[in-house]
């Protein structure tokens, strides 16, 4: 007991050390998080109230006819639509083939395993550039339609990458074993190689729904029809004042609130979606991207 006790006395010893490295994560994580919340007020706020205090820590006299107004715009919901579903669908394929790609490349036994591997490398240091992707796209037939959302950007070669390594650390007498029993290439991916890899793909997957949801230059780049615009392209065309349904607004009760809190609100409202993905990932990320990231 007494042994005990003294390994938690110098288990929670407090040093100078863990003051300074605990207090300097405290202001970077006020540093970080504060804007968030100056938004989140500004979107909550009646805006004298709002710009009468450059420091706010909780909402005075808030309202929520920001967020009304917001939910009333006719851009914003489909916008939301088109953003929900290409995420959904786009991650989804986005991780079937990085599974895929990735098992190819971890493979043993590949020919010209290195030489095909050496041109998904190339496609990280170069690119066509945004014209020929544009030509290209519409040679597909996939221009100004929700699928640019999806496609152009299917396969990440970072993300191929790291899935790579965490198929190379499955133990090849595991692989050996399987091929003795008669396991086919794709039962061997399913029931050996994705369970082992479970908490890298939980990562790539947060990584590449993020990546979708927050995919703007798709929309400005290769959307000509407003309808088929995301959330990120209507909140960028609101945050320019490219958007006119959005300008100063009187309620009913006679309080003004203008474009300023609008913004602040779909920010918001564009935000929080991806945000509620975390918690549920959260336990695979720091794992998922060690194992990925080191090879034995």
């Amino acid at each position: 007991m007494l042994g005990k006790s003294c390994r938690l006395k110098k288990k929670f010893r407090i040093t100078p050390f863990k003051i300074f490295n605990y207090g300097l994560f405290i202001l970077l994580g006020i540093i970080t998080l504060y804007p968030m919340w100056y938004v989140l007020m500004g979107s909550l706020m009646p805006y004298h109230e709002f710009i009468k205090n450059p420091i706010i820590l909780y909402p005075i006299n808030f309202t929520f006819e920001a967020y009304k107004s917001v939910f009333r715009n006719k851009t914003i919901m489909p916008a939301m639509f088109i953003s929900t579903y290409t995420t959904l669908l786009g991650t989804l394929l986005s991780i079937i083939l990085t599974i895929l790609g990735a098992y190819v490349f971890s493979v043993k036994k590949f020919p010209f395993k290195n030489f095909l591997f050496g041109l998904v490398i190339f496609t990280m240091l170069f690119g066509g550039g945004v014209i020929p992707m544009y030509i290209t796209l519409g040679k597909y037939g996939i221009l100004d339609t929700p699928l640019v959302y999806m496609i152009p950007g299917a396969i990440n070669t970072f993300y191929l990458i790291i899935l790579k390594t965490s198929f190379q650390q499955v133990p090849q007498s595991l692989r050996e074993a399987a091929e003795m029993d008669g396991c086919g290439q794709f039962r061997m991916l399913v029931q050996i190689y994705v369970p082992l890899s479970l908490p890298t793909i939980a990562t790539l997957t947060l990584f590449y729904a993020v990546d979708k949801w927050s995919d703007l230059y798709s929309g400005i780049y290769y959307i000509n029809s407003a309808k088929y615009y995301n959330l990120q392209v209507v909140l960028y065309n609101m945050l320019s004042g490219n958007d006119s349904n959005i300008g100063s607004i009187v309620n009913p009760g006679g309080s003004t609130y203008i474009a300023e809190q609008v913004q602040y609100a779909s920010v918001i409202v564009a935000t929080v979606p991806i945000l509620l993905v975390y918690p549920f990932l959260q336990k695979y990320f720091v794992k998922g991207v060690l194992l990925g990231a080191i090879k034995d």
